[in-house]
């Protein structure tokens, strides 16, 4: 199976109808690609009044990986590792190495670039949403 991870950006651009990231949603799940969100990056992003219709329907397609004790430990060693305290964008890698270095889609290319070398990873696809 294959996957891709989603960081806060991707899902503010489903909050704001942004279409090209709709539109690369929408070929993932054709594509047999399963969207992943780390519960932190929810909730960073969820919104439940009625104008995020559309990252509802986005989240529908998505599969959210918990906040595990594990995940947390991890998470917060990524961040020591990277001179970083950010353990929402650690989660973002962490699920991206998790789940075979699979892409991540995110507004914020720098800190998640810096995360994915601080583990070893900098070969991880890193773009915008």
């Amino acid at each position: 199976m294959r996957y891709t991870v989603y960081d806060s950006g991707a899902l503010i651009a489903a909050a704001k109808n942004d279409q090209r990231f709709l539109r690369k949603h929408s070929a993932f799940l054709d594509l047999g690609v399963v969207p992943l969100v780390p519960a932190g990056v929810l909730a960073q992003a969820w919104d439940r009044r009625p104008k995020a219709a559309i990252l509802h329907r986005v989240l529908q397609g998505c599969r959210v990986l918990p906040l595990t004790e594990r995940v947390a430990k991890a998470a917060a060693d990524l961040c020591r590792a990277d001179g970083s305290s950010d353990v929402v964008d650690a989660s973002v890698v962490l699920a991206s190495i998790t789940h075979g270095d699979a892409p991540v889609l995110t507004d914020d290319l720098g800190d998640i670039r810096s995360l994915a070398a601080a583990a070893d990873r900098p070969h991880v696809r890193i773009t915008l949403p």
